[in-house]
């Protein structure tokens, strides 16, 4: 092994092991015009409950609180509300199965809630952690950009787990599901 390994390579080596991940989360079969694409259970399950643990824990630390304004404030609370109770809709839907057919309108419904969920936690209180930690330092600060970037990683698996152009995720980040829930758990026991 090159002990002189570049960044690049890295970088590349990290979201091929990325791209290999989001392939085992979910298959997708096709029979002629019909598509079908099977969801894990325990990984929808897993993100979901990480990311509204970043975002419970996210809004009750001073400077995200002070930075989202009360009306954002209020807004995030009832984001983090209603994808509770989407995980629990789609953990319902699934019932016990191991995996589910997101073309089930029920499986559907809940997941869909889940990704709209998400992406308003990603626009209401990751994009002000990572606008205004900008001008912050601390080690607050620090677990909670850390924290931001794993539920952006898992923002962006969940998405990718129905995206059938391929993934798309934001960044070359060469954390797997697994590791950015390890983050979000550290942030969430540092700051509960």
């Amino acid at each position: 092994m090159n002990p002189n390994i570049s960044r690049r390579s890295l970088l590349r080596a990290g979201a091929g092991t990325l791209a290999a991940g989001l392939l085992a989360a979910c298959t997708t079969t096709k029979s002629g015009t019909t598509t079908t694409i099977t969801l894990n259970v325990a990984e929808v399950v897993d993100y979901g409950n990480a990311i509204l643990s970043f975002a419970s824990t996210a809004v009750n630390v001073s400077f995200v609180a002070s930075g989202m304004g009360t009306a954002n404030l209020a807004l995030a609370n009832t984001v983090i509300a209603s994808l509770k109770s989407a995980l629990s809709a789609f953990s319902t839907a699934a019932g016990s199965s191991t995996s589910v057919s997101y073309d089930s309108a029920s499986v559907k419904a809940a997941f869909d809630s889940i990704l709209a969920d998400v992406e308003k936690v990603d626009t209401l209180i990751i994009a002000v952690i990572t606008g205004t930690a900008a001008n912050l330092s601390s080690s607050v600060v620090s677990e909670a950009k850390t924290a931001a970037g794993a539920a952006e990683t898992l923002i962006d698996l969940l998405k990718a787990m129905i995206d059938m152009s391929g993934p798309r995720l934001r960044g070359v980040s060469p954390l797997n599901g697994d590791a950015a829930i390890g983050q979000i758990a550290v942030f969430a026991a540092s700051q509960g």
